[in-house]
């Protein structure tokens, strides 16, 4: 049987115009659709009272759900906020504990590609030519080198690989064709990556997740940015050939990451949204409705995204699966994955994870998908174009404290509040006086007293001598759940970057809670020793462990 995807040592020919010439094709449609599919444009006269009352509805929605939360309403306090805001805007207060979202009603398809006729043969075409255009095979010479193996992380259905380096290669080997459904963001990884699965002749779908947050700001915006996501997303999936269904998570965003996200910061911790977003939302709850929506969207193999990240299965258990760190160490994002389970990766597929970042965009190129030079989105996930400090005031608003000096104590200037600062933060910091004595550096905070201490001698050797440990709790392990996985640990991540720390020695600490009142793994805490001196461990982080290039897990600075 002769192979669907050929070395990739051999040259091809691909007729057609220019990528270039496809791609800007493809910009000015989108961008001629967009332009007849905005919002009309808000009567000036009317767009300051518009603006107003927003900002009056969301504060009185929120005022509902904080009330609700003290008070230990379970019913109201699992409201969305956006169903809050909606009822405070009509002046329906009372009827706050019945605004529940309908399962039925959250999805929706976005585009449906016309169906293709013809045997199994045929229908293979397509994506065989979506595998050859990816490579660039027609500008493909002598740069054999750059044909790596694009689909090594795909499990692609007929699958050649004849690098003589790799002992897990086989000259041709037969693969289950999977049904996989691939979160798509508008981004270029995500779509680079639905387009590899669909080189590799699966059969996908892809999914829109909708989230809250950016509705809450819409009128910030000529246009919401998820409509502009939304329509890059379709775009990429008429030139794919693929499905698109649209998806609103606006309770699950806000319930499981967005709320206890806020409360932390207003504890003064430092937590991190997007580690919650992936465990929580894309591989959590996005799995369970796939699961309980099955007989309206099918049934899936994988759950599939464009996170710098690799799976390593084994072929004889495949409940076996290693975390492992990307092809690209500057973008690598297992970070951002070190929560999920074994339970969540088992079904997990990072298509993308052996291709540094240059590659991605060349197959954006070649494929001439619209997003090839769109800008990578920066922050935190829910945030879109809204800035860290405009979603901190918006929820907690601003609660204005002292600046002090940590070693004499003076007042050197005020702040907004504290949650506007976090420990080894030197921008931002409003001072009265002394200015000019810094850099002045944020030591620590006192939330009872609401005092923000800096300090000029935050780099001294007798404060850095406290940041060459930490201690954690809340521990989560990506394979094993039991605390074997402690004798592995090499190395650790506190924070998103290609910067890992040696770990010299961890220790386990006793911990004084009663052991049947929290879960087994929250019972353990570690004392763990680096190898550096970290200037901004802060409460609330995530410190991520490893073990050569696989990812065990993490747990939370305390």
């Amino acid at each position: 049987m002769p192979l669907l995807f050929p070395s990739p040592h051999v040259v091809l020919s691909r007729g057609g115009e220019d990528s270039r010439v496809k791609r800007r094709r493809e910009q000015q449609r989108w961008q001629h659709q967009r332009m007849h599919t905005s919002r009309p444009v808000t009567n000036n006269s009317h767009a300051f009272e518009n603006r107003r009352t927003t900002k009056k509805t969301r504060r009185i929605g929120r005022q509902i759900l904080l009330t609700a939360a003290r008070e230990g309403d379970e019913t109201t306090s699992t409201t969305s906020f956006m169903d809050s805001m909606n009822i405070a805007s009509r002046g329906d207060v009372a009827n706050v504990k019945s605004s529940g979202s309908s399962t039925s009603s959250r999805s929706s398809l976005s585009y449906v590609p016309e169906e293709e006729d013809g045997d199994d043969d045929e229908a293979m075409a397509f994506p065989k030519r979506i595998y050859e255009e990816a490579l660039g095979t027609k500008n493909n010479n002598n740069n054999e080198d750059e044909d790596e193996d694009v689909l090594r992380f795909c499990e692609p259905v007929l699958y050649s690989n004849n690098s003589s380096d790799d002992s897990s290669s086989t000259s041709s080997s037969k693969r289950k064709k999977l049904r996989i459904a691939v979160l798509l963001s508008g981004g270029v990884d995500s779509s680079v990556a639905l387009s590899l699965l669909r080189a590799a002749g699966h059969e996908c779908v892809a999914f829109y997740l909708q989230i809250w947050f950016q509705d809450d700001f819409r009128n910030f915006w000529d246009q919401c940015p998820w409509e502009e996501d939304l329509m890059v997303a379709k775009t990429v999936c008429e030139r794919l050939r693929v499905p698109l269904r649209t998806v609103h998570f606006t309770d699950d965003y806000w319930n499981l990451v967005v709320k206890q996200s806020v409360e932390e910061i207003q504890r003064g911790k430092t937590p991190n949204p997007d580690i919650l977003c992936n465990s929580r939302v894309k591989f959590g709850a996005f799995r369970e409705w796939l699961d309980a929506n099955e007989e309206e969207v099918g049934k899936f193999d994988r759950i599939a995204s464009g996170h710098y990240a690799a799976l390593e299965r084994r072929e004889d258990d495949e409940t076996d699966v290693k975390l492992v760190t990307s092809g690209d160490a500057r973008k690598d994002q297992t970070y951002f994955l070190a929560h999920l389970n074994s339970w969540q990766l088992q079904k997990a597929m990072f298509p993308i994870g052996g291709l540094p970042k240059p590659r991605i965009r060349e197959i954006a190129e070649n494929l001439s998908l619209v997003n090839a030079d769109r800008k990578d989105s920066q922050g935190i996930c829910f945030l879109g174009k809204v800035k860290f400090s405009e979603f901190i005031e918006e929820h907690l608003g601003t609660n204005p404290g002292e600046i002090r000096e940590i070693e004499s104590g003076e007042v050197l200037g005020t702040h907004k509040g504290f949650w506007f600062h976090t420990v080894g933060q030197r921008q931002g910091l409003k001072l009265n006086k002394r200015a000019h004595e810094g850099p002045w550096y944020v030591h620590s905070k006192d939330v009872e007293k609401n005092i923000v201490f800096i300090s000029r001698t935050y780099h001294s050797e007798e404060n850095e001598r406290e940041r060459d440990s930490f201690e954690c709790d809340d521990l989560s392990w990506c394979r094993d759940s039991d605390m074997n996985q402690l004798s592995r640990i090499e190395r650790c991540k506190v924070r998103h970057g290609e910067s890992y720390y040696q770990v010299l020695s961890v220790e386990r600490v006793p911990s004084s809670a009663v052991p049947t009142e929290i879960p087994p793994n929250a019972q353990q805490k570690l004392k763990i020793t680096i190898d550096g001196i970290d200037q901004g461990l802060a409460k609330g982080q995530y410190a991520v462990f490893y073990s050569g290039s696989e990812c065990l897990g993490c747990g939370v600075i305390c």
